[in-house]
């Protein structure tokens, strides 16, 4: 009974943690630079792992995201490019692209400004 009992909150903490609010919302966005937002592609930002590390080369951890403009707003019905993409970059479990498991860096919010999300957004549709 109590093995059931510390399961069972286990998972409700884990869902609540999964839903809690963004630190940075879609609303508090600027306005974003793709050129910056390529920088921030490739460069590590705060120790975490840059973006063309996993996404780019012969060993694809994640999805090769040459083209990712063009299909980033078919991804999720009722949701656009710039949705999917914000909600990939701060809650990147939420989307998990078929073929590839959830392994993407989950503290991107955490470590990058809002400016840095809307920068990198900016960049990533422009593939």
């Amino acid at each position: 009974m109590r093995k059931g009992f510390v399961m069972l909150l286990v998972v409700l903490m884990v869902a609540a943690c999964q839903s809690e609010t963004p630190q940075v919302t879609m609303e508090d966005l600027p306005p974003g630079d793709a050129g910056s937002g390529e920088k921030l592609y490739l460069q590590s930002v705060n120790d975490a792992p840059n973006c063309a590390s996993c996404h780019e080369g012969d060993n694809l951890i994640g999805p090769n995201l040459a083209g990712y403009g063009e299909v980033a707003g078919n991804r999720v019905d009722g949701e656009s490019a710039e949705v999917y993409t914000y909600w990939s970059i701060v809650r990147p479990a939420r989307h998990i692209v078929q073929g590839y498991s959830n392994v993407m860096y989950a503290d991107y919010e955490d470590v990058l400004e809002a400016q840095d999300i809307a920068d990198l957004i900016a960049y990533l549709l422009e593939l």
